[in-house]
């Protein structure tokens, strides 16, 4: 558990207790950020009883995997924001859930993992507390919203990658191959874009309604991060429609490889026809007009044979029905 309190006078102070920041905000004009990584449950009991969270509240904050979603309650707003993250391992997007409660001075953040924009958030309270946690807990909340969306950007060069790679392997790969890259990258894209919707609906409400704890003059700027994440959705969705015209382009090349191989074999029959008609009426068990022993009617016939087998062949190409 990290603390942070930014007093006008006293600047920027860490590492406090709970209890003292607690007692400090009585009595000081400042805000402070609480954030929790992987707290434990008692930890969590503790905060709603000194900071008086709803119930509700410390039972969301203790369970996650919620969706994106707005509770407004007395004494704050709680906000569940996810963020979209790429485990380039196992070539997968998964959802990273951050939990925030907003008071009148005061920001918790909940987390499971280590987020990106948190550590960025760290990183610039510990360099300029006065511009970010200096300007209130609202426009903290509002910063580190912001970041997570600008994180979101490392998808798109993910996707782009793995979209080139796939179209790369398109025209020389296996075929299960490529049918299992672009399966599984359509599966993510999907993924992805049941993350940034509800995050969508969940950042238009803080742009444009009327709630509580958040300044109105933060509007405009969650009006600009919920323009950011439009583009990155936008952005998806094309992306989701390269794939699918990659799908279809695959599905082509495997019914011409296809048609090919049955032109071949159809050539190949069509030939063998007319010489399995020859070799057949030949070796009938009657007599024919011609010395059995003689073994110039053997390479006559041989000769027919392949006379008409290229013949065939000839006619087969100019008309043509192969290479």
């Amino acid at each position: 558990m990290r603390t942070y309190l930014y007093d006008e006078r006293e600047g920027l102070i860490q590492g406090l207790s709970i209890e003292e920041l607690v007692e400090r905000s009585a009595s000081s004009n400042g805000a402070f950020w609480i954030d929790c990584l992987t707290p434990d449950p008692k930890e969590i009991h503790r905060l709603g009883d000194l900071f008086n969270l709803h119930p509700l509240a410390v039972e969301d904050l203790i369970n996650p995997q919620h969706r994106p979603k707005i509770d407004i309650y007395e004494n704050g707003l709680f906000v569940v924001v996810r963020d979209a993250d790429v485990d380039r391992i196992e070539k997968g997007a998964r959802a990273l859930e951050l939990d925030l409660f907003l008071g009148r001075n005061f920001i918790i953040t909940v987390h499971t993992e280590r987020m990106q924009s948190i550590e960025k958030a760290l990183a610039r309270i510990e360099s300029a507390a006065s511009r970010t946690l200096g300007r209130g807990p609202d426009y903290l909340m509002h910063w580190i919203i912001d970041m997570l969306v600008d994180d979101n950007l490392q998808l798109l060069n993910w996707l782009d990658e793995e979209i080139s790679e796939l179209e790369e392997d398109l025209f020389k790969a296996q075929t299960q191959d490529v049918l299992v890259q672009t399966v599984r990258l359509r599966k993510n894209i999907i993924y992805l874009q049941r993350i940034l919707a509800p995050e969508l609906e969940l950042i238009k409400r803080l742009a444009w309604d009327d709630l509580p704890f958040i300044k109105k003059s933060l509007r405009v700027y969650f009006r600009d991060v919920y323009d950011n994440l439009a583009r990155i959705n936008d952005l998806v969705f094309a992306y989701r429609e390269i794939v699918s015209s990659d799908m279809s382009t695959h599905q082509t090349i495997v019914s011409n490889k296809l048609n090919e191989v049955m032109k071949t074999l159809t050539i190949i029959a069509t030939i063998m026809l007319p010489l399995t008609l020859v070799t057949g009426f030949f070796g009938m068990n009657v007599h024919f007009p011609y010395k059995p022993d003689d073994p110039s009617v053997f390479w006559a016939l041989l000769a027919s044979m392949s006379v008409l087998g290229v013949g065939m062949l000839y006619y087969f190409k100019r008309r043509g029905w192969f290479g």
